[in-house]
């Protein structure tokens, strides 16, 4: 028997805040680590409609390699990543 297939949501693991600002829904995952910040970010994501911008707001230093290979993973578009006083802005579309 595959040992996860009665896997449960951990609904501890969330995002500090999520917001809308502009049409741009903000999820906010400083301080967290990995892989945290990680599962925070798809619980977020998963309760948007496809087609929804998002910016993610990630203070974790090795975050540029995981966001692009979770946008990859779960065919999402990353559209910009910058950093402003070692806070993340990753925009991407659903």
């Amino acid at each position: 028997m595959w040992p996860f297939t009665n896997k449960q949501i951990n609904n501890k693991v969330r995002a500090n805040s999520i917001v809308v600002e502009d049409g741009v829904v903000v999820i906010d995952v400083c301080g967290q680590t990995c892989p945290g910040y990680l599962l925070s970010i798809n619980n977020a994501i998963d309760q948007l409609d496809k087609g929804t911008s998002a910016k993610l707001l990630i203070s974790y230093p090795a975050c540029t390699e995981d966001i692009k290979a979770w946008c990859k993973n779960r065919e999402i578009e990353l559209v910009d990543m910058s950093n402003v006083d070692g806070i993340w802005a990753v925009l991407i579309k659903r």
